[in-house]
């Protein structure tokens, strides 16, 4: 089984550096111009099975582009959404350190402020992911989902419930791609934020 997890093209919140967490941004043009390279990247290149997208507008409307490429409907899930980042949400990173000071020195996907999805929660959902590939029953899919959720997927994949603990090091940039393998009842990480598409 292989699975591509791919980050949302350039949205609205991007283009501004507005947190964006769970609100609901569309594409600028240019993540509209990256969704459009990747589908026709994609095309005759890999046939995807199935087709998943977070719920959230600018990671559904980056899918439907890889969909139109491979005459696939997109199947959307809460699952695949980015980090709930409450009361920081639409927020640049000034005015968050100006409301909430005791952030700064934080990873924001970990701030523990009150409405903020939690580290319990946020292990839940990579433990959820990560039995639904263990368990799938599809050859070749793509998920199309966010920066911060992806790069905990991956810390997860290598630390399991102790991910929180050590400083995220991976750069995923809009539309980059991430190529996940099981084999033999375990998963693996191919290649990480490929995005020969935008070249």
């Amino acid at each position: 089984m292989e699975v591509y997890l791919v980050r949302h093209g350039e949205s609205e919140g991007n283009r501004s550096k507005t947190l964006q967490g769970c609100m609901n941004f569309d594409l600028t043009d240019k993540g509209r111009g990256q969704a459009a390279k990747l589908g026709g990247f994609w095309a005759g290149r890999h046939t995807l099975d199935k087709l998943f997208s977070s719920d959230l507008v600018r990671a559904h409307e980056t899918a439907k582009a890889i969909g139109a490429e491979q005459n696939l409907s997109v199947q959307t899930k809460e699952l695949f959404r980015e980090i709930n980042l409450g009361p920081m949400e639409g927020k640049t990173r000034e005015k968050i350190y100006e409301e909430f000071p005791e952030v700064k020195e934080k990873d924001l996907l970990c701030s523990g402020l009150e409405g903020a999805e939690t580290v319990e929660d946020i292990t839940k959902r990579c433990k959820d992911l990560k039995t639904m590939l263990l368990a799938a029953d599809f050859n070749k899919a793509a998920i199309v989902s966010h920066g911060g959720f992806i790069t905990i997927f991956l810390m997860y994949l290598i630390l399991g419930e102790e991910w929180h603990r050590v400083k995220r090091p991976f750069l995923m940039d809009n539309t980059g791609v991430t190529k996940i393998v099981r084999r033999e009842n375990s998963l693996h990480v191919a290649y990480l934020n490929n995005r020969p598409h935008l070249l």
